[in-house]
């Protein structure tokens, strides 16, 4: 009897729990993953052997992360790795990304995301290091990095030919350069994010704007230099959906009325883009009807004309709106916002 048992059990945990934990694992963080091939022998031998579920590397945060990056790397299950994040993470630097050149560039042959955001002892040759080997990157993302510059994105464009989504926010040593160099090679990119890049001109995202037409999302937040000449090729922008212009001081009605082509805007912040006045986003209300953020805070310039233009073609569609600091609206309060919005549910972007 006794002996029946064992068997049932070995049975169980041989055949039952690895199959059970084989569905489990799909919806697991990789984390977790990791911590499940602990569990018993049966389960380790069963997930190990299953790429699928190991194509993802989450330091975000981690401390040790370059070693661990390596180390991971070095391990025969992350051969087809597709999506690295190091977000945050600490202790890698450039002679990590020179170790998995040398070493591990194998494994990241397949790699379409990379993430790294904040990580801010990687320089230009940390990332020739990384991207030589990654010729299907799709994605990259180097949020706040000072040490970066024209040079990174040169190697970028060499080495990955195929991005369409970049996030370079805060990188304050990128030029007009990097943006030609986009422009050049980069003509199907949909996302790109240029937040507080503050050495760009007119000249940089005019190259952008006229050779990227695939464009879904830009994001200008922060960056006050640009003028006119450059807002109004916004224009040429039809697959447009996201628009940050954050700060834009120099931005006219004319710009803006120039940017109401793009209609298929479903965000748009025009916060402190203290040249606006009704005649602006009038325009943009009469022409982009599937609006659902909005953001006219510290305009003072702007009436309730305006939320009322807003409201004949977006009131079914608006669920953020902030016009706080618009003194020239009086119809302010939630209830009346409401009135003139249903759907509404954030009434507060900036703080």
């Amino acid at each position: 009897m006794e002996v029946e048992k064992a068997e049932a059990v070995e049975l169980w945990n041989r055949e039952t729990v690895p199959k059970v934990m084989k569905i489990v694992s799909t919806r697991l963080p990789p984390r977790d993953l990791i911590n499940l091939l602990l569990v018993s022998p049966w389960i380790y031998r069963n997930l190990i052997f299953h790429p699928s579920l190991w194509l993802v590397l989450d330091f975000h945060e981690m401390s040790n992360a370059g070693n661990r990056l390596v180390a991971a790397l070095s391990l025969p299950r992350y051969q087809n790795v597709k999506h690295i994040i190091l977000e945050f993470a600490r202790d890698i630097e450039d002679k990590h990304l020179e170790i998995v050149k040398s070493k591990c560039g194998h494994s990241i042959k397949n790699l379409e995301i990379l993430n790294l955001n904040g990580c801010q002892k990687i320089s230009d040759v940390g990332i020739e290091f990384i991207t030589c080997n990654c010729p299907k990157l799709k994605v990259f993302s180097i949020y706040w990095n000072v040490r970066v510059s024209d040079l990174s994105i040169s190697n970028l464009v060499n080495n990955c030919k195929t991005v369409i989504d970049l996030n370079l926010s805060g990188c304050k040593n990128v030029t007009d350069e990097s943006l030609k160099l986009i422009a050049e090679n980069y003509q199907g990119l949909q996302l790109l994010n240029l937040t507080r890049c503050v050495k760009l001109t007119d000249k940089g995202l005019q190259n952008i704007l006229v050779n990227c037409s695939s464009l879904q999302s830009l994001n200008l937040y922060a960056l006050s230099s640009f003028t006119d000449a450059a807002y109004k090729k916004i224009s040429s922008l039809i697959h447009l959906r996201f628009l940050d212009l954050c700060g834009a001081q120099n931005l006219s009605d004319d710009g803006l009325s120039c940017i109401a082509k793009c209609k298929n805007l479903t965000s748009l912040n025009l916060t402190w883009c203290v040249r606006i006045t009704d005649q602006g986003v009038i325009t943009i209300a009469e022409a982009c009807r599937y609006l659902e953020f909005l953001s006219l805070f510290g305009i003072v310039g702007v009436t309730d004309k305006s939320l009322e233009a807003v409201s004949r073609t977006c009131s079914s569609t608006i669920t953020t709106l902030d016009v706080n600091g618009c003194i020239g609206i009086k119809r302010r309060s939630h209830d009346q916002l409401l009135q003139l919005f249903p759907k509404l549910t954030c009434f507060k972007v900036h703080s």
